[in-house]
This record gives C-alpha cells, sequence and structure tokens, in this order.
C-alpha cells in the first residue's frame, strides 16, 4: 500500500468521530500519525467483539503485540493500512510502545467479559485504554509538559467514564458491563433490571455517581494552569464532547437505555471548532 493515510482517516471516522474530529484540529503533518494510533485504537477495541472465541481473539492480539515489538527491526512492508502507518511513524516520531501494549493486555481481558469489582478498577480499565491512546497521542505530537498530560489524562478519565454509560446498553446485548459492581451494590441495581434493561430509580443513582465523576475529573483538568502548547489542544478537545453528552444524559434523566444517548453529538463539530478558536477545551 503505497500510502495508508486515508483508509486510515476513514477507519477513524468510521468508528470513532469523536476522535477524528478533534484530530482535523491538529497540524497537518501530525494528523497522519494521530490517525494511526487512532486506527489501531479502534482496531483493538473492535476484536473482543468481532471475535466470539476468546481464544482467536487472542491470537489475533498476539499478532499485534508481535508486529508492535518488531517496528524498528522488521522489514518495513505490509498491505495492512494500520501497520504501514506504523512503520511510518516509528521512523519519523516519538512512539511509546508501552502505551498500546497495555491497550492490548486491556483488550485481552475484554475477550473475557470481565466485569469491574470497584471504581478504582474501572479507573485502572480506563488508564489502560482512553487515557493510554491520549497520552500517546501526545507523544506523537511531541507534548512532553507534565500539566498538560495531567490534563489529557483526566479528560481522558472523564470521556471515558460517560463513554461506560452510553455503551451500556449496547453492552448488555453482548452479555457485558462495564458498571462497577461496588457501585452497583451501593444502589441496589438488580442483575434482573440491568439485563431487561428497566430504567429504575437505582440504575439513574448509579449512572448520577459517574456522570459526577465525570465531571469532577473535567473540572480538575480545567483548573489546570495550562500555556497550550501548539498542537496539545487536539487531545484535550474531547473535555468539550464530554460535556455534551453529559448534557444530554442529564436531558435523558440518566436513561442509559435510550437509543438517542449513544447517538454522536450534532453539535459537536461546531463547539470544537469554537473551542479551538480560543485555544480552550
Amino acid at each position: 500500500m503505497d500510502n495508508p493515510v486515508p483508509a486510515n482517516r476513514e477507519f477513524v471516522r468510521k468508528f470513532d468521530r469523536d476522535r477524528y474530529l478533534c484530530t482535523l484540529f491538529a497540524d497537518r503533518h501530525d494528523q497522519e500519525f494521530l490517525f494511526t494510533i487512532y486506527a489501531l485504537y479502534n482496531e483493538l477495541a473492535n476484536i473482543p467483539f468481532r471475535i466470539q472465541e476468546p481464544k482467536l481473539g487472542e491470537i489475533r492480539l498476539q499478532w499485534w503485540r508481535e508486529n508492535l515489538s518488531e517496528l524498528n527491526t522488521k522489514k518495513k512492508s505490509s498491505n495492512d493500512p494500520i501497520l504501514q502507518g506504523l512503520y511510518a511513524l516509528s521512523n519519523r516520531r516519538k512512539f511509546n510502545i508501552e502505551f498500546i501494549m497495555s491497550i492490548i493486555d486491556e483488550r485481552e481481558t475484554d475477550l473475557f467479559k470481565r466485569q469491574p469489582e470497584t471504581e478504582n478498577d474501572l479507573i485502572k480499565y480506563l488508564d489502560n485504554t482512553s487515557v493510554a491512546i491520549s497520552l500517546s497521542g501526545l507523544d506523537v505530537i511531541g507534548i512532553c509538559d507534565k500539566k498538560t498530560r495531567s490534563a489529557a489524562r483526566d479528560v481522558a478519565l472523564a470521556y471515558g467514564l460517560i463513554g461506560v454509560l452510553r455503551s451500556t446498553s449496547f453492552l448488555i446485548n453482548c452479555n457485558r458491563l462495564l458498571l462497577p459492581k461496588s457501585l452497583l451494590d451501593i444502589h441496589n441495581v438488580s442483575d434482573l433490571s440491568l439485563k431487561n434493561k428497566e430504567l429504575t430509580g437505582a440504575i439513574k443513582a448509579t449512572a448520577s455517581a459517574i456522570t459526577e465523576m465525570a465531571d469532577n475529573f473535567l473540572l480538575k483538568a480545567r483548573q489546570t494552569k495550562l500555556q497550550i502548547q501548539k498542537g496539545s489542544i487536539t487531545c484535550l478537545l474531547l473535555a468539550s464532547l464530554t460535556d455534551l453528552y453529559i448534557r444530554r444524559l442529564r436531558n435523558l434523566d440518566y436513561n442509559l437505555f435510550d437509543v438517542r444517548l449513544s447517538e454522536p453529538s450534532y453539535w459537536g463539530a461546531w463547539v470544537l471548532a469554537f473551542k479551538a478558536s480560543l485555544k480552550r477545551f
């Protein structure tokens, strides 16, 4: 494949509209590499849902581990656009493979549909997925500032927490749940109400608690006194989309089973353009 960029861009546009929109506000010479790692992120995320047999999923994830480990030694030839993009990335930019390896490890646990026991377990899961890809994006752009990276982590955690709520209905269809068991127990959420997608006060209270966690992470990120470095805004803009999803969630009275919750925001692109122009998130 001569140029993997169009394929990776289209892959991200199709499977990860939010990061696609945010990447459009990155410098043009950074977009190629951001689309590559976001395409990889979504490819890895899709494996547990595309492959029903855990053993086959493990084989596919191991294939990625081996190829990533050999990026700097293997002959740079592949028909896979993501792998081709990674070859170019490893030659021209800083690329922390450990972040991607942590994502692969977490996707391996997804194969076995393990539910987080506690809120801390959920945060750890998001640290190894949503946060890992955001920090990898900052690496690709060349952002090393500790305050920026800390704010990006908080934004990614907030986005990930709301993502857990937005995906709950879909995950139930896949016999999977990311709502922490301890939080469900605190609010006396029954397994039957979740299985039947029956909206109860207990489920609303659980969703409200997780939303409050996300709000606190956003507040923490925005209270950080940042000098927005060139390019870094693309990894912080997810905060603005998270705001829109939180507003929708509250307007729907925390109904995790309403199909509108999982839909992309109509105003997302406009809000991002406005915030990016002000160098705010």
